[in-house]
């Protein structure tokens, strides 16, 4: 679909909503791009796309009112938002009229197309691509006057490093003794987990699980945002068969960092493949955004209604600055930057535009993955999900550094979605399995 895609879109929407009122905010027609958006300068980040990406983009017909800039997020800032229960479906549905009055009503020009999800611009979306596995030589840090946490390089004294050295060189050498009583004194000069984390790792290797366990606990004393230590404990207590307690460790590793591999090859292991169960996992909505070089805005989506009123409400987030800066209360030059609110609202448009349609169909087939959705949504809240499965996966140091309400979330969300109930075990059958 093309330009004419806009009405067809706001048709079924507004007929399943039974509403066709002015939505509270809708941008005002002609309104000049701000300065961080009129640069719009393509980062170094940004990988060159596919030929099937470039056809997506290829510009359209119909004339445009006001050309829309590239915007590409701002990695320097985030924004953290609450639980976000769904206990409100009036509420809920204003937002998808919302995002499609404003895609309506702009003086911008949306293209609305299908797209398969491996046309998906994720790098573009939200930023480059994450390590597997998170630094132990970074740490989470208060650095600006916002109190807002970023991760900073772990600051190792002069003692230290040349302690470190010595304990990695006695390391190699298979002097076990020698090493351990390096790693320690290097502790004794520099509070750092990365080095209590290399010494759990060397015990391991030496088949000492004690005190790997222990040095592993202390790096979490340390900094408790570690996502490896938690791992290898989980690890640990995998071996020693104490399944709940690596379930309940691997739970915070996950949360700490939802990028990690290591982690979620585990997380199969304890669960019989459940956590990377297509069944399980509830999927995300792959979709493209961009602008062509006529100014057009593309939005690109499969997957349905619901999956088009998810792109459309990211695209409005993005090139809309007067409906962003009235959301999320702030001026309209603020530069554009990934925040929780967004995918929170665009995931609630989403569950709206698929409850509209229930409504307003008697007997509408209902479809897994949106059920489950709408279920964690109302008994639990999207901030979890969003956290772990979508900003946590493209951006996980900005898990690392959640505030403690969002971490909980998040853990709670691995425990329910990903382990599903604690394990049982199963006589019968000699193995453990994931009850539901």
């Amino acid at each position: 679909m093309r330009g004419g895609a806009r009405a067809a879109l706001v048709t079924f929407a507004l007929s399943g909503m039974g509403c066709a009122g002015a939505a509270p905010m809708t941008p005002a027609p002609g309104a000049p791009a701000t300065e961080s958006q009129a640069r719009g300068d393509a980062p170094a980040w940004l990988p060159a796309y596919t030929d099937a990406q470039r056809e997506l983009l290829a510009p359209v017909d119909t004339p445009i009112q006001v050309p829309a800039p590239r915007v590409y997020p701002d990695l320097h800032r985030f924004e953290y938002a609450g639980p976000a229960r769904l206990d409100d479906i009036k509420r809920t549905l204003r937002f998808s009229t919302l995002i499609i009055t404003v895609i309506e009503k702009s003086p911008r020009l949306y293209a609305l197309d299908k797209a398969a999800p491996e046309l998906a611009n994720l790098v573009a979306q939200y930023g480059p691509p994450p390590a597997a596995e998170p630094d132990p030589w970074q740490t989470v840090e208060v650095v600006r006057k916002d109190r807002a946490l970023s991760l900073v390089p772990v600051k190792l004294s002069d003692e230290a490093k040349a302690s470190l050295a010595t304990a990695r060189s006695k390391r190699d050498a298979g002097e076990t003794k020698a090493a351990v009583e390096a790693f320690r004194a290097a502790r004794g000069f520099t509070r750092a987990a990365g080095i209590a984390l290399e010494l759990g790792e060397m015990l391991v290797a030496q088949k000492h699980p004690q005190e790997a366990r222990e040095a592993f606990e202390d790096a979490i004393r340390i900094d408790p945002t570690l996502a490896t230590a938690h791992l290898r404990l989980a690890e640990l207590a995998e071996k020693r068969g104490e399944r709940e307690e690596a379930r309940r460790r691997l739970a915070e590793a996950i949360a700490f960092w939802p990028a990690s591999r290591r982690a979620m090859a585990l997380a199969d292991r304890l669960s019989n493949g459940l956590a990377s169960s297509r069944h399980t996992r509830l999927p995300l909505f792959h979709v493209f955004l961009d602008v062509d070089s006529a100014g057009a805005i593309h939005v690109g989506s499969s997957g349905g209604d619901p999956a088009r009123i998810y792109a459309g409400c990211r695209a409005v987030m993005r090139y809309e600055p007067e409906v962003r800066a009235r959301i999320f209360e702030q001026p309209e030059d603020v530069p554009y930057h990934l925040t929780m609110m967004e995918e929170l609202i665009c995931l609630e448009s989403a569950i709206g535009t698929y409850i509209a349609a229930r409504m307003s169909k008697e007997g509408a087939p209902a479809d897994p993955a949106m059920e489950a959705l709408l279920e964690v949504a109302h008994e639990e809240g999207l901030g979890g999900y969003v956290m772990t499965e979508i900003l946590g996966r493209h951006r996980p140091e900005r898990a690392r550094g959640a505030p403690r309400e969002v971490h909980q979330a998040m853990v709670r969300y691995v425990e329910r979605t990903m382990l599903g109930a604690p394990l049982v075990a199963d006589p019968a059958q000699g193995v453990y399995t994931a009850a539901r």
